[in-house]
């Protein structure tokens, strides 16, 4: 794989973890998150107001997930950067 089309492939995967980012934050604005708590004590439970098809989307994990997905679509881009350069100071 070229290093070209490392960087073009980074991009988009990049691309598309701000597009689930994007959709997380539109769909917690949409359905406010309602918080819980049992007579006062200090263990409380939060639950989405998001209907099922789009309550997946307002969970930790897929935050986690999404951050991942940005994170490595920056390294790849990174890394194909540091290559091409690495690549072009050494061959001089």
């Amino acid at each position: 794989m070229s290093l070209e089309v490392l960087a073009k492939s980074g991009a988009i995967v990049s691309s598309a973890g701000v597009a689930l980012l994007v959709a997380f934050v539109v769909v917690l604005l949409a359905f406010p998150v309602i918080k819980e708590c049992e007579d006062s004590k200090e263990r409380c439970s939060y639950t989405s107001t998001a209907p099922e098809q789009l309550a997946a989307i307002v969970q930790p994990g897929f935050l986690a997930v999404t951050l991942l997905i940005i994170a490595a679509g920056v390294f790849m881009v990174r890394f194909s950067r540091w290559r091409s350069d690495k690549k072009t100071s050494g061959g001089s």
